[in-house]
């Protein structure tokens, strides 16, 4: 690539966990894209100039996406420095990888601002560095899809796979409520039953199947988790009465995003996609619940360049 002066690049939201692959599984979103403006500095290190969005530390040691930016300007050893401008559309505590988007936004950004040509298992460990200021672990269910796109399962060991993603129609909905990832992981059980985890691996090892064998509603059925979905269905507001609708609406599959309090629900046409949306936008309604819902694909980009 280029090296530019400026650059504006956008990173997609992710719904972690899939309900089946829990710390493990992570797909992009079309919809809603982080932006990110990077400008290049004579002055060495990160400044950020304005947050539009959200309100979050302007300092960059204690801001996700300067973390980030700071990590990989250390490791292309330049002499310049970077200016952040952030766009913040993936609210923070929305359960929809607002982290992950800031630092893969980040990451990406500061590596295409100098030209590298750094690809995205690269990239990966160092916007990792920007994920950890916000969740306190390096989890990168969320960073991986935000990176490379499409459909992940992240193994213990580091390496992120690239799943065939199934045909499916995402609606998310997102209400203004925060739940964060550590009040939701204290609600985990240390140990789990032998019987669950079998359930589990086979319903994980056939989900993988099914994405291979691009059977998108096999895949769809085979989310079924009995680990962590149950212990954290209490956290999320009103998920009884919008699993409900989800499904009266035509929803095949879904569960909670990431740790909540945003909800996933799938679907084979845009049609029904957008009816879920309007079903449970009515229970959040009825309950006097500000939401967001987003209606899209699986988005094949992660973290990408957007031309003028």
């Amino acid at each position: 690539m280029t090296p530019r002066e400026h650059i504006s690049v956008a990173a997609p939201a992710t719904v972690a966990n899939l309900t089946v692959g829990f710390d493990c599984l992570g797909l992009a979103l079309e919809r809603p894209l982080e932006r990110l403006d990077l400008k290049r500095t004579d002055t060495s290190g990160v400044t950020i100039k304005e947050i539009i969005g959200a309100q979050l530390p302007l300092e960059p040691a204690r801001n996700v996406s300067g973390v980030a930016a700071q990590t990989v300007l250390k490791t292309l050893g330049v002499q310049w420095g970077v200016e952040l401008t952030i766009h913040k559309a993936v609210l923070p505590g929305s359960g929809i990888g607002s982290s992950a988007a800031s630092a893969a936004s980040a990451a990406f950004g500061v590596a295409a601002l100098a030209g590298a040509d750094l690809k995205p298992h690269e990239l990966l460990p160092l916007a990792l560095d920007g994920e950890q200021v916000a969740s306190g672990a390096r989890h990168a269910d969320n960073v991986a899809p935000a990176l490379f796109g499409g459909l992940c399962l992240c193994t213990p060991d580091g390496r992120i796979d690239h799943l065939p993603a199934p045909d499916w129609h995402l609606t998310v909905v997102h209400p203004q409520t925060v739940i964060k990832t550590a009040q939701a992981r204290a609600v985990l059980p240390s140990d789990v039953l032998m019987k669950d985890a079998l359930h589990q691996m086979a319903q994980l090892g056939h989900f993988v199947h099914c994405c291979h064998t691009g059977d998108s509603t096999e895949a769809a059925l085979a989310l079924h988790d009995v680990l962590a979905e149950p212990h954290r269905i209490p956290l999320q507001p009103h998920f009884k009465e919008v699993q409900a609708a989800a499904m009266n609406a035509g929803a095949r599959a879904g569960g909670i995003s990431g740790s909540g309090p945003s909800s996933y629900w799938i679907s084979f046409d845009l049609g029904t996609a957008n009816a879920i949306g309007q079903a449970i936008s009515t229970v959040f309604l009825q309950h006097g619940l500000d939401h967001n819902v987003h209606v899209g694909r699986i988005a094949e980009r992660g973290a990408h360049i957007i031309e003028a």
